[in-house]
């Protein structure tokens, strides 16, 4: 990916993700928006802010893009992972040390993971890592994994701190 698509997938991505932080909010609690998009402040609920958004883009970009690698998808589910793994990290470590949650930090956090999403893409599209057959269906069934349990724990989430909204000062 060139530095200028990077830009644009980072706009994008973003703006679908601030977007979706409040269109569950918008559409009186709809439960279908629920299922792609955050329905409480737990940090489980805001990695859909980049799931989904990169999910969408990223369907997009390989349909309009004239040369499609052929480890387009495992790219695009390792690096989004990566993004998920980058904003769990570091939404932890600094409320760990704050002992608090400060909103405007969270919201820098969110756009670091999508910066840490498109670096670790852009190098993987740039390797032949993953580019067999068996990578894309193995990635193809991790990326659909992932959506099911974000569509399924929505509203059925397990008794664990990730899926519990933060207290925020």
């Amino acid at each position: 990916m060139t530095l200028k698509k990077n830009i644009i997938a980072f706009f994008v991505i973003g703006f679908l993700g601030t977007i979706g932080h409040f269109l569950y909010e918008w559409t009186n609690d709809n439960k279908f928006v629920g299922y792609f998009f955050s329905t409480n402040e737990s940090i489980w609920e805001h990695l859909k802010l980049l799931f989904f958004p990169t999910v969408f883009y990223s369907v997009f970009e390989f349909f309009t893009a004239k040369e499609k690698p052929q480890n387009y998808i495992a790219a695009v589910v390792v690096s989004v992972i990566c993004g998920m793994l980058t904003i769990v990290t570091l939404f932890y470590t600094v409320s760990g040390v704050l002992g608090y949650n400060v909103d405007f930090i969270n919201i820098a956090i969110y756009y670091i993971g999508i910066i840490a999403m498109l670096i670790k893409k852009t190098k993987l599209l740039k390797t032949p890592k993953f580019s067999g057959n068996k990578a894309h269906w193995v990635f193809s069934g991790l990326g659909i994994i992932i959506a099911i349990a974000f569509v399924f724990w929505s509203y059925n989430p397990p008794s664990l701190g990730i899926f519990t909204p933060p207290i925020t000062n």
